[in-house]
């Protein structure tokens, strides 16, 4: 059987350059699924640091991010290998985890009082 009539058997339909390729890995590595991805740059912070600083922000949600460098850079014993740190990689991190800073603040009373309440219903 030639590559082009192995690629017409499969659906999809694989041209017969995908079909060398996946012979040529079986043959060589023995494998036809892809390498785990491997590259691009380390993590600046382990798992075990973004829980720290998700529990910093847990604590106290009014805490800006400039005051989450100063304890990380401060914090010696549980982030040993960090210096420096950007306020950009913090809100990465932050983003990751899905932790939001949002600011919460108190509703004024006058907002929903009985008098407002009956203005609006004029109004509409």
């Amino acid at each position: 059987m030639t590559m082009t009539e192995a690629g017409q058997r499969v659906q999809p339909n694989l041209s017969r350059f995908s079909v060398a390729t996946i012979i040529r890995a079986f043959r060589e590595h023995n494998r036809v699924e892809r390498l785990p991805f491997a590259g691009g740059r380390a993590s600046r912070f382990t798992p075990a640091q973004e829980v720290l600083i998700v529990d910093m922000v847990r604590e106290n949600n009014e805490i800006r991010l400039r005051e989450i460098r100063e304890r990380i850079i401060g914090d010696n014993l549980n982030f040993p290998t960090i210096d420096n740190v950007s306020l950009t990689t913090i809100d990465r991190v932050l983003k990751r985890q899905r932790v939001s800073m949002k600011q919460a603040y108190r509703v004024p009373f006058e907002r929903n009082s009985d008098r407002i309440k009956h203005l609006r219903h004029q109004y509409v």
